[in-house]
């Protein structure tokens, strides 16, 4: 098969690597004689590289994974382990680094090596950051001088900001050139990449933007696997992102909208569709049913809470929380029993929000389950006869795991997957969804178990065929190079 919309522009670079290659086995086969024989005595070129021919053997890829996240969203964490789970599997020896917002993170949850995927830190898209060097520290110092001087101290504090992402962007730069020189390709995986509502033109837009440029130079295939769109308000963020997505070699995104909006960017490309990359990772089959009653899961999130959401709305956020915490109560009420949890680690507020305006009796059926990965999200949701979730993964990891979800949305994206999965009946909008309307879905879809099991089962299994069909063809970017 080959990969929709592949760009050949690897003709020149094979040809120049193969070069290259050649004569660093020269150099080496003529290293190896002066050990062997009389000093200062050579082996001719021609009788060099047969030697080398015959002792050189294929290395294992050097493949680098791009990912704006780090800090534990399951639904990230899922997205980079289901992609470094694929790579293994068809090249068991491959070296793998990650460029991550967490690199540390990253590092311990998927044992790989791990780089910051950019120097420059914005508002909500941030990575923490080694010691600070001298002109940084300079720079800091004077700030924290004239922070009380009218004008002239937020003049210095975001000179000073500028100095540390100069610094340290300067420094990633040439990290990333050393690492690229010898990489055979660039993932940009899964995730809503294409995206400039955390961070603005210069978080993701401009990453993903820099990495395809040195990419490019390098002469390093640079594909997008699955991304999503989410959006891009200015005009630098749309440049930014067009520039990327042309460049790539290949570039496949998850849904039908994200396709339609790429496209609005002016990309002219093929660009094929190809579902969630969590959806290669599987589940246990569920566990047997408690009865009377059902478990349900009900997951709250910190929409619009101030400091916690690009957009924020203190009041609508209370407005929120007093709609999960009723819809909480009413679950109760009907026998059932509801176990709080969250596929994000910033939800635990939400869901501490939720807890202090339930009453004891209704907590007395009530739990709470933080689950720390992907795998022990998974295991959660067979414990369950229902899911009610908002956050894209908290809805797609149910149905990874064969629960009916019902969504309430806040963005395209969840509503997609539902369209997708045909559960659009049990799909609703956040900020319109009250409790009397969410509990009647509810209760439609518990009427509905079996039916919506068998059809979130046949969905998701060929959602995997498409993801495991999309990992089939990655060697063709790699033999561009080889």
């Amino acid at each position: 098969m080959t990969l929709p919309g592949l760009k050949n522009r690897g003709a020149l670079r094979t040809e120049a690597v193969a070069r290259t290659d050649s004569q660093r086995r020269v150099t080496a086969s003529i290293s190896v004689a002066d050990g062997a024989g009389t000093r200062g005595q050579r082996l001719s070129e021609a009788q060099a590289e047969a030697l080398a021919g015959t002792r050189s053997v294929p290395r294992p890829p050097r493949i680098g994974v791009l990912y704006p996240s780090g800090w534990g969203n399951l639904g990230d964490e899922a997205i980079l382990q289901a992609t470094f789970h694929g790579l293994r599997q068809r090249w068991p020896e491959t070296q793998l680094r990650a460029f991550t917002l967490h690199p540390a993170r990253t590092a311990a949850n998927h044992a790989v090596a791990a780089e910051p995927l950019t120097g420059v830190n914005c508002p909500l898209f941030c990575a923490p950051r080694e010691e600070e060097p001298l002109p940084v520290r300079a720079a800091r110092s004077i700030a924290r001088r004239t922070r009380r001087v009218p004008f002239m101290g937020e003049v210095t504090r975001r000179a000073s900001d500028w100095t540390a992402d100069i610094v340290f962007e300067v420094k990633a730069l040439a990290r990333a050139w050393r690492w690229l020189r010898s990489a055979d390709l660039l993932l940009a995986s899964g995730g809503g990449q294409l995206d400039d509502v955390w961070g603005g033109a210069w978080g993701q837009p401009y990453a993903l933007a820099r990495w395809a440029w040195l990419a490019k130079r390098a002469g390093v295939p640079f594909a997008f696997l699955s991304v999503g769109y989410g959006g891009a308000s200015s005009w630098l963020s749309r440049r930014l992102l067009r520039y990327a997505v042309e460049e790539a070699t290949y570039c496949s995104v998850r849904d039908s909208g994200s396709r339609a909006l790429t496209a609005q960017l002016g990309v002219k490309r093929d660009i094929p569709i190809v579902p969630d990359l969590a959806f290669a990772l599987t589940s246990g089959s569920p566990r047997p049913r408690r009865r009377p009653g059902y478990d349900v899961g009900i997951s709250p999130m910190t929409y619009l809470r101030p400091g916690s959401w690009p957009s924020e709305d203190r009041v609508e956020y209370q407005r929120l929380i007093g709609l999960w915490a009723d819809l909480v109560t009413a679950t109760v009420r009907d026998s059932n029993r509801v176990q709080l949890f969250v596929s994000a680690p910033e939800d635990m507020v939400a869901v501490n929000d939720v807890w202090d305006r339930l009453d004891d009796a209704t907590r007395a059926d009530c739990s709470i389950n933080q689950a720390t990965s992907p795998d022990a999200l998974l295991e959660f949701y067979r414990g369950l006869d229902v899911a009610i979730s908002s956050r894209l993964h908290g809805v797609l990891l149910a149905m990874v795991a064969a629960r009916p979800v019902l969504a309430l949305s806040h963005e395209r994206k969840v509503r997609t997957v539902m369209d997708d999965a045909g559960m659009s009946a049990f799909c609703a909008d956040l900020t319109t969804a009250s409790a009397e309307g969410t509990m009647a879905m509810l209760r439609d879809l518990i009427g509905h178990f079996d039916s919506c099991e068998q059809r979130l089962r046949d969905y998701v299994a060929e959602a995997r065929a498409s993801v495991l069909q999309q990992q089939e063809l990655l060697p063709q970017l790699l033999k561009q190079i080889q």
